[in-house]
């Protein structure tokens, strides 16, 4: 019989995957409830320094990675069954959780909790309610997938009866979590590698929105724009209460005004004014992850006065939409984790109503399954930029066996190039970059290094 993950059991936990963004801060989490905690990494980041200032000890070769002392490991989903360090466990018969499991049950116990999911926007809307939580003072605990600027980390731990957290679809994580809000955002095709079609992925968050929290609570909030979502909606157990930005339903954007590329607009309950906000980040997706933190949060039964100061209060996550450098020629530098198409779509529009001048786009693409898959959607979504310059895939998981590369997606595209290093990348965009223009370092690899020196 599977081990039930119980904190309370928990004295010695070692982290396989300890440098990710989710696992790190389990791992903070747990090593501030007093238990001993380490892990292993492939590589030292930036990440894995900060934990390892704060104590907590990490290996970087398999050799090396034997935590003698654990009682417990816990896993990110990238790794295989076969991996040496699971096979060590085992064979020690130590409690093994994925890292899934483990936030599960941390957030499990809330009596208000908020799991964001969705293909895209996961991150921002969690900023959003994060702020909202720190308007309304009600010391909720929050973890989210990147850097909240407010708080200085991915995780804020509170004595209240609220968390929100991000609850990502990857091999179906979050059918271990249970929260009493599921908020979809959105469902589209992406992790390929493990979802395979369209269906899986509709069907997989089917299974997620069915899920009851611990409580018994199970609250689905539902983009109506997005006709995935509401697909995935269906024929569930769930009390769906829905949001939009283009028609009138449970909670909806009014009177949307984006003259300046920020959302101006009204936040609308049933028909009655919740609160009027002005966006400090820009673009339609934005309004859109906005509505949902709200209707999330009215639902936490969190006031119309902190939802609108927290709403206002946003200034976006590390990586999303982020201002890093300024270039000698007066062009801005900005940095974002779109990956998907979808995601490149709203972020390059949203670029090209803030820019002076041109849009140009550094893209890492991630991971070959992905590339190939959706190939004919990443040429679309990239042409939107006036300039294209191509990273190297990033491989992440995989190796390639697929046949493509970023050459074959900047050939389809009319305006791209591709180049090899960062330092050509970041030589030719400061080449092109004109005072008014904007230059977008774009993926969920590495490309964020191009203009660090």
């Amino acid at each position: 019989m599977p081990a039930i993950c119980d904190l309370s059991k928990m004295k010695n936990v070692y982290f396989a995957g300890i440098g990710g963004i989710s696992m790190s801060s389990l791992a903070l989490i747990l090593k501030n409830r007093g238990i001993l905690v380490s892990g292993y990494d492939f590589k030292e980041s930036e990440t894995t320094k900060m934990l390892t200032e704060k104590g907590i000890k990490i290996d970087y070769t398999y050799d090396n990675a034997v935590f003698p002392e654990a009682d417990t490991v816990v896993y990110t989903a990238a790794l295989g069954q076969d991996d040496p360090i699971l096979v060590r466990a085992r064979d020690r018969g130590l409690d093994i959780f994925t890292r899934a499991e483990l936030l599960g049950a941390i957030t499990g116990d809330y009596k208000h909790s908020v799991g964001v999911a969705g293909t895209h926007g996961k991150s921002s809307t969690t900023g959003f309610l994060a702020e909202i939580c720190l308007a309304a003072n009600n010391d909720s605990t929050i973890l989210a997938g990147a850097v909240m600027p407010s708080v200085g980390s991915t995780y804020t731990v509170g004595n209240g009866d609220c968390a929100v957290f991000e609850a990502c679809e990857y091999k179906n994580s979050y059918h271990s979590m249970y929260p009493t809000i599921k908020t979809i955002l959105n469902v589209e095709l992406d992790h390929v590698d493990f979802f395979g079609n369209l269906e899986n992925v509709i069907e997989s968050f089917r299974k997620y929105i069915s899920k009851p929290g611990k409580n018994g609570e199970n609250i689905a909030v539902i983009n109506l724009d997005n006709e995935n979502a509401v697909k995935a909606a269906e024929n569930t157990d769930a009390d769906i209460r829905y949001f939009s930005i283009k028609d009138k339903t449970d909670y909806y954007a009014q009177n949307i005004d984006l003259s300046d590329g920020y959302g101006e607009f009204d936040v609308i309950k049933k028909e009655t004014l919740l609160c009027h906000v002005k966006l400090s980040i820009p673009g339609i997706h934005n309004v859109a992850n906005a509505v949902a933190a709200a209707a999330s949060a009215d639902l936490c039964g969190i006031d119309k006065a902190a939802i609108k100061k927290g709403l206002e209060s946003f200034i976006g996550v590390k990586r999303r939409f982020e201002k890093v450098k300024k270039l000698d020629s007066g062009a801005i530098v900005i940095d974002d984790y779109a990956h998907h198409p979808d995601e490149i779509t709203v972020t390059l529009n949203s670029a090209k109503k803030v820019a002076k001048g041109k849009v140009i786009c550094i893209f890492q693409p991630h991971t070959y399954s992905r590339t190939k898959a959706l190939f004919n959607d990443f040429v679309k979504a990239l042409s939107i930029a006036d300039k294209v310059l191509m990273a190297p895939i990033y491989a992440a998981r995989e190796t390639d066996t697929l046949g493509v590369s970023s050459d074959d997606v900047a050939k389809k595209i009319e305006n791209a190039e591709s180049l090899y290093s960062f330092e050509s990348l970041r030589e030719r965009a400061t080449e092109l970059a004109e005072k008014g223009d904007l230059v977008i370092t774009m993926g969920a690899g590495d490309v964020y290094k191009v203009f660090q020196k």
